[in-house]
């Protein structure tokens, strides 16, 4: 995109504050994965990547391996709509799984999840093996996917994604 996306303004504040305010009430903590010098304004602790050049993959597994609680919250800072109802909707569902991930009709959203700290471990072989797929990791875990089409027809850009200039501009 060519611009850091979490200091995009999104309602009048840089999306790594809105999604900061969006998720602390469902978390003891907070961290972002990346250790950019913008981000010490914010307050929020920093976990650089572990492993450079792998993608999302690498920011799950060192969030992971900072995490001090079981279950954590994930949420790629450039999807400005997530809301609250979705984050109770995941955190009503944990159980028995590694990973609690939406799913709708036009796919699985695994950078907006809830991951377990056990599962670092699958990620760490995977880098090693070269493999940096999400998908990939979800389907080696016991991964639940939650059925959100109901969320999406109430909330339809839930899970739009700022990945190009125009996705921004069209917010």
């Amino acid at each position: 995109m060519g611009t850091n996306k979490a200091l995009l303004t999104f309602r009048n504040e840089p999306l790594l504050k809105h999604m900061a305010n969006l998720i602390e009430p469902f978390c003891s903590s907070i961290a972002i994965s990346g250790a950019h010098t913008d981000y010490h304004e914010f307050g929020i602790n920093m976990v650089p990547d572990q492993y450079s050049d792998c993608g999302p993959i690498a920011g799950i597994y060192s969030s992971l391996q900072y995490s001090q609680t079981d279950w954590n919250l994930l949420v790629s800072v450039d999807a400005p709509f997530v809301n609250e109802e979705l984050f109770r909707y995941l955190l009503a569902n944990i159980g028995n799984s590694d990973c609690i991930i939406p799913k709708h009709t036009s796919g699985v959203e695994p950078l907006v999840g809830l991951y377990h700290k056990n599962i670092w471990p699958v990620i760490n072989g995977m880098i090693e093996d070269g493999d940096f797929k999400l998908m990939n990791l979800l389907l080696k875990l016991n991964t639940r996917f939650l059925d959100c089409d109901e969320l999406i027809k109430k909330y339809p850009r839930l899970f739009l994604n700022i990945n190009r200039m125009e996705d921004y501009l069209s917010i």
